[in-house]
């Protein structure tokens, strides 16, 4: 049997406004815009946003549903998270601190990292941690 190998996951997330979140992702969290598709209507429909080696797109929920209709009777916010490994994470959480962005403060968790938690302008969780040997 043929061995199987990932090359990249990238998650690709339903928003309500694709044009919203684009601006988010660029402008608080510092992501660059790598590519999208306007939508028939105006604005975008589907963007890819990365930073380093972090990628994710979004696609607006109507269009998300159209393309995947069994998506449409579940919940746009589903019980997941996002864990952000990052560098100048401190500069981050300064930017955030005080916004209605930050979910958890930054705290040492049982295993030792550094961490704090965000909400994106869709309302999902980031958990944002770096590496303490760099």
């Amino acid at each position: 049997m043929k061995t199987m190998e990932y090359q990249t996951l990238s998650p690709n997330i339903g928003v309500k406004n694709v044009d919203e979140t684009v601006q988010f992702y660029t402008e608080t969290l510092g992501f660059n815009l790598i590519m999208s598709v306007p939508a028939p209507t105006g604005g975008l429909q589907w963007a890819m946003v990365a930073n380093g080696g972090a990628t994710l797109m979004f696609q607006e929920m109507g269009n998300l549903t159209e393309e995947y209709p069994q998506l449409a009777s579940r919940p746009v916010l589903g019980a997941m998270t996002f864990y952000v490994k990052m560098k100048g994470m401190q500069t981050l959480y300064e930017k955030l601190q005080g916004t209605k962005y930050l979910a958890k403060e930054m705290h040492k968790t049982f295993y030792g990292a550094d961490e704090f938690a965000i909400f994106d302008n869709n309302g999902h969780i980031l958990t944002i941690t770096e590496d303490t040997a760099d």
